[in-house]
This record gives C-alpha cells, sequence and structure tokens, in this order.
C-alpha cells in the first residue's frame, strides 16, 4: 500500500458496559479518528457508549443483538464487510472475533485484539494477534499460534483534563479505588482494611453486581462515614486529583489502565502483586505492591507511603515518567499505524 493512502478499518466490539478493554477501545477508535485512515466502528448498542461516540465517529452502527447465534448480526457484518471494503478488520476480545466470516470476502486482513488470557478458539478465522501484555503475548504463542503472527501493544490513558470533584473529605486523607464491582477486583479487601486506617477515607467508584455486598460489608464494619460509593465515570480526572493516593487491590488483572490513568495524573499507586500490575509496579520505584488479599500488607503499606514524602515524591515523579514514556496516546496510535501498515495487503 501506498505511504500515504487511506486504510480502511473496520472496528468491531460487543463488550460490556464498562470494563478496562472498553474504555480502551473508545480511547482507540476515537484516537484512530484523527489519523489519516478511514473509519468505521460496529459497537453492540448502548446508550452511554453510543453518546460518547456519535459525535466523534463518523462512521458509527450499532446491533442490539450481537452474538454468532444472531442470523441478523452475522448477515449485518458481512454485509457492512461486503460495502465497506476493509483492509483490516479489529476485533475486540471474543464476542466480535467470533462473528468474523469463516470465508474471506474481499482482501481483508483480521486482527483479534486480546485484553486477557481468552480462549484462543473464538480467533480462528483471525490472521494475526493483538496482545496488550507480554504475558497475554507468550500465552498466545505457547498455545500454538506463529510468534510472527502476534504482537504486543499496550494500552494508553488519557491525560489529566485538570478536574476535581467537590468533596467532603481532604484530599490528603482520601483514597481512592475505581473498576467493575466484581470478585476479581478485590475491593472488599480494601473496605476491610479501612477498619485499621481511622485517618483516612475512601472513594469508591465503580458498578457491578457485587455493590449491594460492598455496602452491606461498609455497614457492618461501621466504615459508612468514612467509604462513599460513587457511580462509574467517565471523567476519572475528577476523582484522581481529589485523591491521595490510588489502591488497586486486584486478585486477578490482566494489564491494570487505571494504574496508568493514576501515574499520569501524578497520583502514587499500591497495587497487589498479581498479573498486569505486578509488571508494571517496580515497588519502592513508582509503586508500592502488597500481597495479595492479604488486609494487613496492605495497611502497611498506605502507611508507609503516607509517612514517607521523600519516598512518596520519587514514587510519583518514576510513575509519570514511564507514563510519558510508555503509555501516551501519541506514542501507542504510532505503534498501532506502524502495524497496520506492515500487515494491510
Amino acid at each position: 500500500m501506498e505511504k500515504n493512502s487511506k486504510i480502511k478499518i473496520l472496528n468491531i466490539m460487543s463488550g460490556a458496559k464498562t470494563g478496562g478493554a472498553e474504555r480502551f477501545f473508545e480511547r482507540l477508535v476515537i484516537a484512530i479518528e484523527k489519523e489519516n485512515i478511514e473509519q468505521k466502528v460496529i459497537i453492540k448498542h448502548h446508550s452511554p457508549r453510543v453518546k460518547l461516540l456519535k459525535d466523534k465517529i463518523a462512521n458509527l452502527e450499532t446491533i442490539k443483538i450481537f452474538n454468532n447465534y444472531n442470523p441478523f448480526c452475522l448477515f449485518f457484518i458481512e454485509r457492512i464487510i461486503k460495502n465497506f471494503k476493509p483492509n483490516i478488520i479489529l476485533s475486540w476480545m471474543n464476542r466480535a472475533s467470533g462473528i468474523i466470516p469463516n470465508e474471506k470476502i474481499g482482501n481483508e486482513v483480521n486482527v483479534g485484539r486480546l485484553g486477557g488470557f481468552y480462549k484462543l478458539k473464538n480467533y480462528k478465522n483471525c490472521d494475526y494477534l493483538i496482545a496488550n501484555t507480554q504475558e497475554i503475548k507468550n500465552y498466545i504463542i505457547n498455545s500454538g499460534w506463529d510468534s510472527k503472527k502476534v504482537f504486543l501493544i499496550p494500552n494508553f490513558v488519557n491525560s489529566n483534563n485538570n478536574e476535581k470533584k467537590k468533596l467532603i473529605f481532604h484530599k490528603n486523607e482520601t483514597l481512592l479505588a475505581m473498576g467493575r464491582f466484581h470478585e476479581n477486583k478485590g475491593f472488599d479487601i480494601l473496605i476491610k482494611s479501612m477498619t485499621f486506617l481511622p485517618d483516612y477515607k475512601l472513594l469508591l467508584v465503580g458498578n457491578g453486581s457485587l455493590k449491594d455486598h460492598y455496602i452491606n460489608l461498609i455497614n457492618t464494619l461501621n466504615l459508612k462515614n468514612r467509604i462513599k460509593i460513587y457511580e462509574w465515570t467517565d471523567n476519572i480526572s475528577s476523582f484522581l486529583n481529589s485523591s491521595s493516593m490510588l489502591i488497586c487491590p486486584s486478585r486477578h488483572e490482566p494489564f491494570g489502565n487505571i494504574i496508568i490513568d493514576a501515574w499520569a495524573h501524578h497520583v502514587p499507586v499500591i497495587s497487589s502483586d498479581i498479573g498486569g500490575p505486578n509488571k508494571l509496579i517496580k515497588d519502592k520505584i513508582n509503586g508500592l505492591k502488597f500481597e495479595k488479599n492479604n488486609v494487613f500488607n496492605l495497611v502497611k503499606k498506605i502507611k508507609e507511603i503516607s509517612n514517607n514524602e521523600k519516598l512518596k515524591k520519587k514514587i510519583i515523579n518514576n510513575a509519570y515518567h514511564e507514563y510519558n514514556s510508555r503509555f501516551t496516546e501519541k506514542k501507542i496510535i504510532k505503534e498501532y499505524i506502524s502495524f497496520f501498515r506492515k500487515i494491510v495487503k
């Protein structure tokens, strides 16, 4: 393909209402729209996501029932491929990758994007795979994929918009945790730790099936005056700019977008020693790590960074430098475009 000619990309995602992969998908398609690329985006109909993207993506379509058991969905995807004639189909996670046609319609190259250790049978119609961590890339290759067909491209996060949330808590005493209210996120560990941190308040931002469980736990531990739950918002800057540190107590976390978000906002991070966060964080260099599920170890780390201003400044400076050198939109979108041009027919 000529260097200055436009690549045509069909971006497809079903996805949950919220989640790290879904948030990154939104950021990436908005970033691609700014480049010399002709893009069409197909998403499962979800009102907040449609509202976010409709004014930013020129060519956007939605599907209400998004799976390979829906003949209309399969027909709809095939018709779009025939009419749009993409050079590349970028499918996100299992559901979108599973509805890619078995037979090529044109000269399109099929690329699946994984942000977790998903079942690879869903990617049988993909020519290439993108992983966002080295561990996921290793998993794909060890499962039998040709290493030349698997690429590592990390996520990027949005920069600080400098907004702040009007809170009743003082910033210097406020801890923050954000994400899905799911067992994997380990927010119950953080809530329990608050019984040993009487001088601190906690903002818990997100939504999910465990919300009522968290509320009951907060009430049982008599913490309702020190823990406030907020619904998820895409304007995470307002919370990060109003908090003294971010806690990531996950039991399972392939990447850890929220850690990079905190780094971009000069907010120090304490994370459990698992998965993606364990690779991102170098202890006492760009963050602190605690033993997974260990309430007392988490309490110790929170007190350690609070009582050591020199360590706190060191962590903040190193973390921001790492964000700026590895995880900005400018750097990652350049990697994506280089990859697109490398594989396009």
